[in-house]
């Protein structure tokens, strides 16, 4: 598998699920942190902050983490986005 673009520092990439080998070329000096695992059984729904297995999930889980931002914020601390 060969990716043609060339990834940045601070950027993701996210490989689709395959079972041939993945080649990296580093450029320069570079730190990078792979990570795997095994497939979800549910489909997931995706939100700024996290994945739920559906979407009520996560509106809850992402409207409690505003609740918690803007108390956090109240008390002068940093936001947490």
């Amino acid at each position: 598998m060969f990716a043609p673009e060339v990834v940045v520092v601070g950027q993701v990439a996210i490989f689709e699920e395959s079972d041939t080998a993945i080649d990296f070329e580093a450029r320069e000096d570079t730190n990078f942190f792979l990570a795997s695992s095994v497939k979800h059984l549910h489909e997931l729904v995706l939100g700024y902050y996290s994945a739920h297995t559906n979407r009520a999930a996560l509106a809850k889980g992402e409207a409690r983490i505003t609740e918690i931002d803007q108390q956090l914020q109240g008390r002068g601390r940093l936001r947490v986005r």
